[in-house]
Parts: structure tokens; C-alpha cells; sequence
């Protein structure tokens, strides 16, 4: 948690996921209309979710198709109270309380939910499953859902294919599944993306698992990783957080170590991995530290076709392409089908103040700015 902060979204606001009680696209970052500080956010397909000072959480968008009930603005979820963490993905979503009791709602078609058949959970449900654990984060994929218990092991259920959930085969599961196949017991991040995932552990080590057709994987091949392996490349580094892209197409794998230099691997279409030129690359790559006017960075978020980082200095790069407003750059408003190789400083958002959260998704990007 951070300290509360004004919350600013910009790009595509289609389906009401930038709560400005409309829904049109923002070219340039824009407060939105709500009177809330905030904490945490997070950012889905059509969806948003932020929890306020108080560790209440509240919705803007549309969760998943069959459940479009018009939200436009930021508006409380009644169930859900002291809420520590949260996570959307392409069509569900989840919370963590203080407890580490773990709430999932949205699409159940892959039972990423619950192990009920039931196409749709339309209030957030208690997952029972794990009554035993205490759990820290949750991340949310297409159609598969991740865990991490506060003594550092991992959890998967939903959707199996690709080895998406880690356990070796492509089947499955309905309920919560320990990962028995970690080389190690001690993860402190995860990351689902769309079709893959990653986790990095106590001391530094960054492991993919999942669909790989684009190398995203970063073990220098595109062949699907059924349990979390190990990134050889990245073993002379202490890596500290990654972000998987969220697209099903051209995907990619942002990489920060904490040194606060961003590594890059995976599709490199249109600048997506931001190192220059727009080439595909099967082992992670620095981004020239440069790159970023010598700012350290503290914290990357991959989309689907653009990556943002933020930077210790509070400021925001963005780089890759974007059509609806997602890069956030003035420049991009004027040349359809903008894309940039390199990191481009967002110079719309507040003057003087720090972005000190950012969240990305598909096509739209949450930031909270601290409070003036």
C-alpha cells in the first residue's frame, strides 16, 4: 500500500473502465471524475478496480460480456471490506483481505472462479479452498487464476492449457492447486498475463511458465514451458518484479531488477520492448537506462501492445504503439497507428506531482498521483 493518492486514467474508455461517467476514449492522461483518494488499483480488459484509504473497493466497466450492467464511474462494492490487494484480468476478478482470505467474481467458464458450473459470478464469492493458507497477491490471467501465500508458495486453478497453471500438463483444475514443481518455496511476486505467467522468488530468481510462441518466456526458444523454469539469462540479476503482456498476439515479458534497469523479451512489433528497433527477441534485453533520461525505474506494467514504467523520480515512460490514447502522449493524438522504439516521458500528467502507482491493461491506464 502507498499512500492515497488523485487517480488518473487515459485511453480507451468504451465500456466505462476509466469511470469518467462516460464512454470516451482519453487521447492524454485526465483525472478521473471520482471524489475517492485511493491506495491500490488495477486494470482489466473493461474493467477497473481501486481500493480507497479506507480498504474499501470499488468498480468502473464491464467485468466480462454477460455482465454489462453500464458502471461508468467508480462505484463501492458492498461486499468486499478491508481489502489489501487486488487484481483484474481479461474477464474475472479478485481481492485480499487482511486476513489473506481471497474473493473471485466475473467468468467461471474455465472455473477460474469457482469449481461450480456456473458461467457467471456476479458478486464477489469466497474462494474455500484455501481455508488453510494465508494469502499475500493474486493475479489474474485468461482464464486461469494465481496465488501467493504469505510464506511464499504458489496456487493455481481454471484453465490448464499451455501450462499455464504450472503443474506440469495442460489440464484443469477447478479448485485451488498447490504448484509442487517451484524449485523454490519462497516467491514474493507473480504475474499472470494473458496465456503465460511469471513468479520471481526471495532471492532474485525470475521463472516463466506457459504459452511461449513468441519467446516471451525468455529461455531462448518458443516452445511451451509446462512448470516454472528458471530465466538463464536473467541469473547474473536480482530480479524484483516482472509483468507479462496481456494481449493473446505478440506478446511480451517486462523485466525490472533492482538495480532499477528494465529488461525486455519477447515480440518486439511496433517498439514493444522499447530497446530501439522492433525486433523480436528471445533472452532478455536492457533498455539503455538513457533510455529514460537516467531515471531509475521502480515499477513497469506491460499492456498489450505498449509497456509504461515508473520512474523513482515519479515520472512515467511509455513506449510501443497505441490507437485508443493508451501511450498517453500528446504527439500520438496526431499520427494514427502511433508507435515509438523508444521510452517517451508522458509530459500530460500533473506538473509537481509524483505518480506513485500505475496500472495497465489491454487498452486503458490507471495512475494515482499524489494528493496536492
Amino acid at each position: 500500500m502507498v499512500k492515497s493518492g488523485e487517480l488518473w486514467v487515459w485511453g480507451q474508455g468504451g465500456s466505462g473502465q476509466l469511470g469518467t461517467k462516460s464512454n470516451k476514449v482519453e487521447d492524454l492522461p485526465t483525472p478521473s471524475k471520482s471524489q475517492i483518494s485511493f491506495v491500490g488499483i488495477a486494470a482489466g480488459r473493461n474493467y477497473s478496480l481501486a481500493i480507497s484509504d479506507d480498504l474499501r473497493v470499488y468498480r468502473s466497466g464491464v467485468i466480462c460480456n454477460q455482465q454489462n450492467d453500464g458502471i461508468k464511474e467508480f462505484s463501492r462494492i458492498e461486499a468486499l471490506t478491508n481489502i489489501k490487494a487486488i487484481a483484474v484480468g481479461q474477464s474475472h476478478a479478485a481481492a485480499v483481505n487482511g486476513n489473506g482470505e481471497v474473493y473471485l467474481w466475473g467468468n467461471n467458464k474455465d472455473t477460474q472462479v469457482c469449481p461450480k458450473k456456473i458461467a457467471l459470478v456476479t458478486k464477489p464469492m469466497k474462494v474455500t479452498g484455501l481455508n488453510t493458507v494465508s494469502i499475500v497477491q493474486v493475479s489474474c490471467g485468461e482464464g486461469f487464476t494465481l496465488c501467493r501465500t504469505v510464506d511464499g508458495r504458489l496456487y493455481s486453478w481454471g484453465r490448464g492449457k499451455w501450462g499455464v497453471l504450472g503443474q506440469g500438463d495442460e489440464r484443469n483444475r477447478n479448485i485451488p492447486s498447490l504448484v509442487t514443481s517451484l524449485p523454490f518455496t519462497d516467491i514474493v511476486h507473480i504475474d499472470a498475463g494473458h496465456s503465460y505467467a511469471a513468479a520471481v522468488s526471495q532471492e532474485g530468481e525470475l521463472l516463466t511458465f506457459g504459452r511461449n510462441t513468441d519467446g516471451q518466456l525468455g529461455h531462448g526458444h518458443k516452445e511451451n514451458v509446462l512448470v516454472p523454469t528458471p530465466v538463464e539469462a536473467m541469473g547474473a540479476h536480482h530480479v524484483i518484479k516482472v509483468s507479462c503482456s496481456r494481449g493473446e498476439k505478440g506478446c511480451f515479458t517486462a523485466i525490472l531488477v533492482d538495480t532499477r534497469v528494465v529488461y525486455m523479451v519477447g515480440n518486439g512489433t511496433l517498439g514493444r520492448l522499447g530497446t530501439g528497433e522492433s525486433k523480436n527477441l528471445l533472452k532478455p534485453t536492457k533498455i539503455p537506462l538513457s533510455f529514460f533520461n537516467k531515471e531509475k525505474v521502480s515499477e513497469v506494467v506491460a499492456g498489450t501492445t505498449m509497456c509504461h514504467a515508473l520512474t523513482v523520480a515519479g515520472n512515467v515512460f511509455v513506449w510501443g504503439s497505441g490507437n485508443v490514447g493508451q501511450t498517453g502522449l500528446l504527439e500520438a493524438r496526431r499520427i494514427r497507428n502511433f508507435a515509438t522504439e523508444r521510452p517517451k516521458k508522458i509530459e500530460a500528467l500533473p506538473k509537481g506531482r509524483q505518480v506513485t502507482v500505475l496500472s495497465s491493461s489491454c487498452d486503458h491506464v490507471l495512475a494515482l498521483v499524489e494528493n496536492e
